[in-house]
């Protein structure tokens, strides 16, 4: 049963030090090896995406406005627990395939993500993204775990995160670190700004320290 969960698939230095000024070598979401646990992931993600729809045209039928932790609750009911980390990796290659969905850029696909990674039992975690033509945003949401993001982000990268460490391979959107209270986020890019809400943690930016225990130096 276990060989089920160990996609075979070889990453070499793909997550080594990186220079964000150069194109990084991905491996194509053709070659990614499906099995019973990435089939699981993608049936949650796809039941997540119909369920978060629904819930959204009801709300703007009758005019509500909340904030975006409904977005995550429909994330974590949907994300299946204890999936392996190189199985999430493998999730992440194969996203391109729903670009085009209208809450994949901004609403739902970085909860999801982020869902499952707090619902893992493992502590390391890889996401690429450098194949997608558009961004993703919430990475990181709630976080306590250690994420390298291979590529870019979108909005609100670290969003309440509390511990553990986001490293961003790319470059990073609006509000980065909103709500943060604790752990690192690196930034290897560029970004478009820093929350103004930073109540704990380091951010670093391509190496140097810009919030230092959630007080801004910049």
């Amino acid at each position: 049963m276990t060989q089920n969960l160990e996609p075979k698939l070889c990453f070499g230095d793909l997550f080594g030090k990186l220079d964000p000024e150069k194109k990084v070598e991905i491996i194509k979401p053709k070659e990614v090896k499906r099995n019973k646990t990435l089939d699981l992931i993608v049936r949650g993600y796809e039941k997540g995406l119909e369920n978060y729809g629904l819930y959204d045209k009801a709300k703007r039928k009758i005019g509500i406005s909340e904030g975006e932790y409904f977005g995550y609750h429909i994330a974590k009911s949907s994300a299946p627990s204890k999936i392996p980390s190189d199985s999430i990796t493998d999730f992440s290659l194969l996203l391109g395939e729903y670009e085009n969905n209208e809450y994949f850029e901004w609403l739902f696909t970085g909860f999801y993500l982020s869902a499952l990674i707090n619902k893992s039992k493992e502590q390391d975690f890889k996401i690429i993204t450098n194949h997608l033509t558009k961004t993703i945003s919430w990475i990181g949401y709630e976080n306590v775990k250690n994420i390298d993001v291979n590529g870019n982000v979108g909005y609100g990268v670290g969003w309440y995160m509390e511990e553990g460490k986001i490293t961003v391979n790319g470059n990073a959107g609006n509000l980065v670190g909103n709500g943060m209270k604790g752990g690192e986020i690196h930034l290897n890019g560029d970004y478009e700004s820093l929350s103004r809400n930073i109540f704990g943690g380091n951010i670093y930016h391509k190496g140097k320290l810009i919030v230092r225990n959630g007080r801004r130096l910049i």
